[in-house]
């Protein structure tokens, strides 16, 4: 009986958790780094992508494995707490805040640049203030997430973004920029791989998201199987349109040094593609969103404060406080605040540091499927259970760590500080790591099915 329930209430197959994979992602994700990666990696941004996919690939399968073992929210705050140590969890969480908290202010900056690009008289820091309080005004009223706007908004984005690379790749087939050339991959003038290893390191923000698949973890069908197919293939979709994006926009705007601004150099790339209607499209999609996603992002952030402060990690007064219409009133106005105040960062200072905060969960997650799977479970038999919960989160755990490290000098000071800080606020919460953390289980879901049939019976 228990199974035919859980089986009836699981219909998400894997063509739908990958659609929703593709909705959370940002199709349009490299306009915001373009300033940033094609002149720090000498050109070199289509491959600096095409790098990027494979630890991401490997990451997105430990996600989909850990999100299947323990289906519930939480996302990588709960994988690494349930698989590793709940201690674990709570840095790692401590740790993706950096991510949550600071990826609203980078939506805002993307909505005010590209806002000035449509209405050039429009003054930038009124824009960016109006935008946080705009979207911090809606939250606090408790609108629920326009779910069947995002996705209208999401395939506005994609569209836009199609119709650069097909103009870009007839700009530069009749002769613009250096035409169609393998250059826009691979140009051995300007080849250094260590610096394409930095540049590396900031295009994996353009995959943040994927992880957000694990959330369907308890509707999906078979989420053993389905979970790791959807978050590596929703991955590397994306990274079809990412590669191919960065490829031929280096073919048509070569000279990454001209950019008129770093922060909105896609806007040149843009223009030389498709001239003034496809800069016009390309920023009212941008600007569409951004605001879109800054709504979602200003939930998940709070809800993540939410959760912890409710787990009483974080004062449960403040954090874990919520009102009559269900909002998390403080947690909404501190994101508000920290997104006012850094309102004046910059594109290229900003993304590294986000970057920090998800590399590092992503490192945790890849650990935490080798210690559960491999070592708690003992699944080491065979050449598939040894590649499944060894060899691939390994790869994963390797290649983003080195990634992490090679992010900038200003990221990894902002991070490690950061996470000093959450290792002496837990030292002290927990007594000298003494009082347990309450919200972790070890019981994974097949643990937890096999007893509700049990009690059934």
């Amino acid at each position: 009986m228990v199974d035919k329930i859980k089986a009836n209430r699981r219909k998400i197959g894997l063509f739908s958790c990958i659609l929703f994979g593709l909705g959370v992602m940002f199709p349009i994700a490299p306009a915001g780094v373009w300033g940033a990666i094609m002149p720090l990696s000498q050109g070199h941004m289509g491959l600096c992508y095409l790098l990027a996919v494979i630890p991401m690939t490997f990451t997105a399968w430990s996600f989909g494995c850990m999100g299947a073992a323990f289906p519930r929210a939480g996302s990588s705050y709960t994988f690494v707490g349930s698989g590793i140590h709940p201690y674990a969890g709570f840095i790692t969480g401590w740790g993706i805040l950096l991510d949550y908290i600071l990826f609203p202010l980078m939506n805002y900056i993307m909505l005010a640049i590209y806002t000035q690009q449509l209405f050039p008289s429009w003054n930038y820091n009124v824009i960016i203030v109006v935008s946080i309080l705009f979207v911090c005004g809606i939250n606090l009223l408790g609108v629920k997430s326009i779910a069947s706007v995002n996705n209208i908004i999401t395939l506005f984005g994609f569209v836009a973004m199609l119709w650069f690379i097909f103009s870009a790749f007839g700009a530069a087939g009749s002769g613009v920029g250096m035409g169609i050339t393998s250059k826009g991959l691979v140009n051995p003038e300007t080849f250094d791989f260590g610096l394409i290893l930095a540049g590396t390191s900031i295009a994996c923000f353009s995959f943040l998201g994927f992880d957000t698949i694990t959330t369907l973890a308890e509707d999906v069908k078979i989420p053993e199987k389905n979970l790791p197919r959807s978050t590596i293939l929703s991955c590397l979709i994306m990274a079809a349109i990412f590669v191919s994006s960065s490829f031929i926009g280096q073919c048509v705007y070569p000279d990454y040094n001209s950019y008129a601004d770093p922060d909105s150099a896609f806007v040149d790339v843009a223009f030389a593609a498709g001239g003034n209607s496809l800069v016009t499209f390309v920023s009212i999609a941008l600007v569409a969103c951004t605001f879109a996603f800054s709504l979602d992002m200003i939930a998940g952030a709070t809800r993540v404060l939410y959760g912890m402060g409710r787990d009483g990690v974080l004062p449960k007064k403040i954090f874990g406080y919520a009102n009559a219409k269900g909002v998390p009133v403080w947690n909404v106005l501190l994101v508000t605040a920290v997104c006012l105040i850094f309102s004046n960062m910059s594109l290229g200072d900003l993304i590294p540091i986000i970057n920090f905060g998800g590399l590092f969960a992503f490192i945790l997650v890849n650990l935490s499927v080798i210690v559960y799977f491999f070592y708690k479970k003992g699944r080491r038999s065979g050449i598939g259970n040894i590649l499944k919960y060894l060899l691939m989160p390994a790869c994963g755990f390797v290649i983003v760590t080195l990634l992490w490290f090679n992010l900038s000098g200003l990221a990894k000071v902002v991070g490690f500080c950061w996470l000093a800080l959450g290792v002496i606020y837990l030292a002290v919460w927990s007594k000298g790591f003494k009082k347990p953390i309450i919200g972790f289980t070890s019981e994974s879901a097949e643990e937890i099915e096999t007893e509700d049939a049990e009690a059934a019976e």
